[in-house]
């Protein structure tokens, strides 16, 4: 994996990674080991949490040239990263192929979890010949196949990606993708590359749940103003997050402050003095998961105005969702989830910035003349703890009749 810290399940892709492995060891007999590999060495040399080991490696061609570069933007989606990953891959699978070759691991399998990583083809040229479940995180399928068919320069440039995704499925003995919608995609474009492959669709994990209704009408309860709430979940420092970041704070800094609260998370910090934002515009930076649980309960709507990029960007509905908010969110932000996930939801969809604008005032207009239903359809953990763990017998029971 190429998240650095999926065990505090901070992302959407972090939890899905972490949920996944410890279904996985709690489940079955086997014992699960995963390889991360961070941008940025970490304090100690491994983490151990819910039955799942990790393994903090670094990546040294990467780490080689942002030293002679003097490289210091360390992100996920920094350009140096994206050039690097491959060679780091190459690398990565040569210490896996070792660790795979030595007796007492000869019945190990690889689970790849990453967008575009080529490790599945990187270890079948190596000579690996165990098992290969290959995961590409989001809704990475979905995106491709759209947005390889708006013009030629997007067909060239996602074409290439496609490309290695193609080698990736080649070398995998099982698929999992997070929707049926990626699963039907690729399934259109690589049929070849997909027959007699393992197929299954693992939903999405919200980031949150609650363990009882009690629970949330207690945080529900931490409110001490009876305004609307807002929240915008921006983990990352990506294109369309700051782009909903800094359109929300345009559309809200025009608002009465004394209407509303606003909450956005991430690393945004640095946008308090740069707008001089009031105190009801609260950014908190990267919260716990008991924090997020907190600030959804206590919430109303939930913000997504996504309008270029719409890779993974659902997992924040699906958030929204379990605490069982009102959406305004735009059309790509609910691409790859299912329909029925939605039923009996309120969402406002919005198709451009000025849309967007007219819904928030609206909403707040509304909130004052008849305020919310009392009633919410909130995710309980039990609910959402069933059905990943059939997911992940479906997964074993598939392993199994591919190792026979």
């Amino acid at each position: 994996s190429y998240q650095s810290s999926p065990w505090l399940e901070r992302t959407g892709d972090d939890v899905r990674i972490h949920r996944i492995l410890s279904s996985l060891a709690s489940t079955s007999s086997a014992k699960v080991v995963t390889v991360t590999l961070s941008l940025t060495p970490r304090g100690k040399p491994f983490t151990y949490k819910d039955k799942v080991l990790y393994l903090h490696v670094k990546r040294p061609f990467y780490t080689l040239l942002s030293r002679v570069l003097h490289w210091r933007d360390h992100y996920d989606l920094n350009p140096l990263s994206k050039a690097t990953i491959y060679v780091d891959e190459l690398l990565a699978g040569i210490s896996i192929k070792k660790m795979l070759s030595q007796e007492r691991n000869k019945y190990a399998g690889l689970y790849v979890f990453g967008s575009m990583s080529l490790i599945p083809f990187i270890l079948r040229v190596l000579g690996v010949k165990g098992i290969i479940v290959y995961d590409p995180l989001a809704n990475y399928a979905q995106t491709l196949h759209l947005r390889s068919r708006k013009s030629l320069i997007e067909t060239m440039r996602y074409g290439v990606y496609l490309m290695l995704h193609k080698l990736a499925l080649k070398a995998s003995n099982v698929v999992i993708y997070p929707s049926k919608y990626d699963l039907e995609n690729i399934t259109r474009m690589f049929h070849k590359e997909l027959i007699n492959k393992g197929r299954i669709v693992i939903p999405n994990i919200s980031p949150i749940c609650y363990e009882s209704i009690e629970e949330y009408e207690e945080l529900r309860s931490s409110r001490v103003r009876n305004v609307p709430h807002f929240v915008l979940l921006a983990g990352g420092k990506g294109k369309a997050n700051e782009e909903a970041v800094k359109l929300t704070l345009e559309v809200f800094s025009r608002i009465n402050y004394n209407n509303f609260i606003l909450i956005i998370t991430g690393p945004w910090q640095d946008l308090k003095t740069r707008y001089n934002l009031p105190k009801n515009i609260i950014l908190p930076g990267y919260v716990s998961v008991e924090e997020l649980k907190k600030i959804l309960a206590m919430s109303d709507y939930g913000l997504s105005p996504i309008f270029s990029h719409v890779a993974g960007t659902f997992i924040k509905v699906l958030t929204y969702l379990s605490a069982g908010l009102d959406l305004i969110v735009s059309p790509q932000s609910l691409v790859g989830i299912d329909v029925s996930e939605l039923n009996n939801k309120r969402i406002y969809l919005v198709r451009d910035e000025e849309k967007y604008r007219e819904r928030i005032k609206l909403s707040i207009i509304n909130y004052f003349r008849g305020g919310r239903p009392r009633y919410r359809s909130i995710l309980l953990c039990r609910d959402r703890d069933k059905s990943l763990k059939e997911a992940i017998n479906e997964v074993t029971r598939i392993l199994k009749v591919i190792s026979s």
